[in-house]
């Protein structure tokens, strides 16, 4: 081969040369995603294992339930509370793998109820509302294991509790921390004939 010749084919060389390295480069870090699959799986495995305890889902409702906006000026801290309010009042009411949702105060009003179904792909945002009015109007609800803390268990997909449900719960007025009202949940009643019904999905 003449001198010529080898010149004319070295771009091709360096080319791929680079291509494999480049190749090799994408397998290793495809290789590197794989191993973090178990860390997922056993992560499910945690939610599933986790069960709401009995009795929590009730048929009765409980006695003297009152919206949220007078529960968040008149309860104290470790008081008895019931609220009813609608599951809601922000782009995402479920936390994620945790058993822990927010309802809103049924006095106001989410999209569908002002007859524009199509204003709002989310309507348990509440976002026809004003920030400061749903802030004053909203309470976390936790659902709680022996050991106090949160249940690992992603309630929107158990399936029970939907995004504009309108529930009643009764429990324990935990936290008020920043502008918060959190409430440990003993007990959790669906309340039926809602109006709104045909909007749950």
């Amino acid at each position: 081969m003449s001198l010529r010749s080898i010149i004319n084919i070295l771009p091709m060389i360096s080319n791929l040369a680079l291509a494999c390295t480049l190749a090799c480069t994408l397998a290793c870090a495809v290789g590197c995603g794989d191993s973090s699959a178990p860390k997922a799986d056993s992560k499910a495995s945690t939610v599933a294992d986790a069960t709401v305890p009995a009795g929590t889902f009730t048929n009765e409702q409980p006695a003297g339930a009152i919206g949220v906006i007078e529960a968040r000026k008149s309860a104290k801290l470790g008081e008895r509370v019931v609220l009813l309010g609608r599951i809601g009042g922000t782009r995402a009411p479920f936390v994620s793998d945790l058993a822990i949702f927010s309802i809103i105060d049924s006095s106001l009003k989410s999209c569908v109820e002002g007859g524009d179904d199509d204003h709002c792909p989310r309507p348990w945002d509440y976002c026809c509302e004003e920030k400061s009015a749903r802030s004053a109007a909203m309470a976390s609800i936790e659902i709680d294991g022996a050991d106090g803390k949160p249940l690992a268990i992603a309630l929107e997909s158990e399936g029970t509790l939907k995004p504009l449900m309108l529930v009643a719960v009764e429990g324990t007025l935990q936290s008020t921390d920043g502008g918060s009202f959190v409430v440990r949940a003993q007990h959790i009643y669906k309340i039926p004939n809602d109006p709104l019904a045909k909007h749950i999905k």
